[in-house]
């Protein structure tokens, strides 16, 4: 209510907007000569300056104007008031809310709706101290309000859990995103989002053990069920925190990537409203529930497979209790609390804004009974958010896809959908580019749709979308005890992440690569598409290229890498560009091999060299030749 008084006001009624951020405590003292407080910069406005403040303060509330512009005293219509009072119960969507409650205050709210169990601070005695530079520095670059929020969460080490209270819809204070085992809290007034990683199946059984699904056997990952492996968590946050320090050394801004904040070992289990260790709750079969058999031969099978494949040893101990004991400490159940993520993956966006997205949302995911204007409500939440500010269509809902359709032809929408698109095509191609020139990959585990998110987000008084990919625990980044490339392993882990950006070879694999959905996504031209390619080849060779001289330039880059790898760096570029475009069985392709081999004997590689990496580049030269732009010595060629 407060926010539809305001945008009723004139941006020249200075003295009323004087007042109102007064009490919002957005200004300290009364008074037009008074700046507003500095820190409404973290929140993304790019002015204190009252004056230039005030048009940007109503422009951000102005994004709820599909909303607002309904409500006319007397004559607002029943649907109308039923989307203003369905919009108020979404607290990330009160811009104001954030100006009138305290962190304690909300934090309270979020804990009413989950579990909360004991835990314990993993200290990782290995752990590098860029990863705790991360994180502070993570937290200290947010706004008071979630920074105060994430502190009191993370203070405790507490463990929290999905709860029957906990919500699955979008844009929950709390939410529990349908097929998942994460939650997200959306703090009120705020685009930022936290992710606790993971946080237990609903029900009885809060973490449970799988080995085989549907036939199938699980990855290693997943054998613990609704709950994360220690090592694999410490290793993510080590990836992502080196990642995100690499990037802001190269490009000067962050890494579109999630920060982890704090992880906690699970000591303690939610069983109907009471806490069980975690040895006893795998232990005893009263406690667990029906399920313990099938649990118990799932947790035998998995700890002979992690066995098999070199885990660490862990020594043999009798009966059951020993059996519990060796499976939790080889995976040492472990959660873990991050900040910049998205809820909004680019696989479910896909499908909630297909022709039956709303019979996904509601019946398939939620469960529930939905009306006409439930639908349209989903449509408009998630147009809003792929598109930063969005216009809603004339004209009444008749069907999901029809209204969707008539919601992109809105002219405004349809340009900010291809403006969007196409940024969202330059940031991934960024992305990679950086990660091919430090000869990292993922294999495909950063890509994957399932892993990769949108979100809108408030910068420098204008509404703006970004990508985010997350779940980093594959990622491979040569470090400072690197002194070669290995592209026999490199290559294939880069191919898949290229399957995973751009698609392959087939219509299946394009629909589901992340290329695919966005132009799914924001039903992009066949020109748009081709515009779109060419844009993403020039920013993918233009971030490898300033990687690569960044790596042999910046004196503050090169302490994270070998001083062998560095001066190496160019020699694989050389290799494959010479192979390229090299005759086979000619005079010329006799002396160029030749060189190579000099030139990489010089440079002390070992015997066979030469012969390996020309193997390896014939072996993969479909992937190389696709990205033969960028080993070209030529500024600009191939862009």
């Amino acid at each position: 209510m407060l926010e539809h008084q305001i945008l009723r006001l004139q941006p020249d009624n200075l003295d009323q907007f004087d007042f109102l951020l007064t009490q919002l405590k957005l200004k300290q003292a009364p008074g037009l000569n008074q700046r507003i407080v500095i820190s409404v910069l973290r929140e993304g406005f790019s002015t204190t300056n009252l004056y230039h403040f005030i048009p940007e303060f109503r422009r951000k509330l102005a994004r709820l104007n599909r909303v607002h512009d309904k409500i006319r005293g007397r004559t607002t219509s029943a649907p109308a008031l039923g989307d203003f009072i369905e919009l108020s119960q979404r607290d990330c969507k009160l811009s104001l809310a954030r100006y009138l409650l305290t962190p304690e205050e909300v934090v309270d709210e979020i804990l009413k709706l989950l579990q909360v169990t004991e835990g314990v601070r993993d200290l990782d005695i290995s752990q590098p101290p860029f990863v705790e530079n991360e994180m502070a520095r993570a937290i200290n670059l947010m706004p008071d309000f979630e920074a105060g929020i994430l502190k009191i969460l993370c203070e405790n080490s507490n463990i929290y859990w999905v709860s029957d209270t906990t919500s699955s819809e979008i844009n929950s204070l709390v939410e529990y995103p349908l097929t998942t085992v994460v939650l997200v809290i959306k703090p009120p007034g705020s685009d930022m989002e936290f992710e606790i990683k993971r946080a237990g199946l609903r029900g009885r059984n809060s973490l449970n053990i799988v080995y085989a699904r549907d036939g199938y056997t699980v990855p290693p990952s997943h054998r613990l069920d609704g709950g994360s492996m220690q090592y694999l968590l410490r290793g993510e946050a080590r990836a992502a925190s080196r990642l995100a320090g690499i990037y802001r050394l190269v490009h000067g801004s962050d890494a579109p990537i999630s920060h982890y904040l704090s992880r906690s070992s699970i000591f303690t289990v939610p069983v109907q409203k009471a806490e069980v260790q975690t040895l006893t709750y795998f232990t005893e079969p009263q406690i667990f529930g029906e399920r313990f058999p099938e649990m118990r031969v799932a947790m035998k099978e998995g700890l002979d497979a992690f066995k098999a494949v070199g885990y660490p040893y862990l020594p043999d101990l009798p009966g059951d209790l020993g059996l519990s004991a060796q499976f939790i400490g080889l995976v040492a159940p472990t959660q873990a609390i991050l900040s910049g993520t998205s809820s909004f993956r680019l696989n479910k966006l896909a499908i909630y804004l297909s022709s039956n997205g709303h019979e996904q949302y509601f019946k398939e995911g939620l469960a529930v009974a939905h009306a006409s204007h439930d639908a349209r409500r989903l449509a408009d939440a998630l147009l809003e958010e792929i598109l930063g500010s969005y216009r809603p269509p004339d004209g009444r809902y008749q069907s999901h896809e029809q209204y969707l359709a008539a919601a992109f032809r809105v002219a405004g929408n349809r340009a900010r959908a291809d403006r969007i698109y196409l940024s969202l095509v330059q940031q991934i191609a960024r992305f990679w580019g950086t990660l091919l020139a430090i000869r990292a990959y993922s294999n495909g585990e950063s890509f994957v749709a399932r892993n990769v998110g949108l979100k809108s987000f408030w910068d420098r008084g204008d509404w703006k979308v970004k990508i985010i990919f997350m779940d980093h625990d594959a990622l491979t980044i040569p470090g400072p005890q690197d002194k070669d490339f290995h592209p026999h392993a490199a290559l294939p882990g880069m191919a898949l992440d290229e399957r995973y950006i751009w698609g392959g070879s087939t219509p299946e694999q394009f629909a589901t690569s992340e290329i695919g959905y966005l132009q799914n996504i924001y039903r992009v031209s066949a020109d748009l598409s081709q515009k779109g390619r060419a844009l993403a080849k020039m920013h993918l060779r233009g971030a490898y290229k300033k990687t690569q001289h960044e790596l042999l330039t910046n004196p503050k880059l090169q302490p994270l890498f070998d001083e062998v790898f560095l001066e190496r760096l160019l020699d694989w570029d050389t290799l494959v560009r010479g192979y390229l475009r090299m005759k086979p069985d000619t005079v010329v392709s006799t002396t160029w091999k030749e060189e190579m081999r000099k030139m990489l004997a010089a440079k002390g590689y070992r015997g066979q060299a030469f012969e390996a990496y020309s193997e390896i580049i014939r072996k993969n030269t479909p992937f190389l030749e696709r990205h033969s732009f960028l080993f070209d010595l030529e500024t600009g060629k191939g862009t």
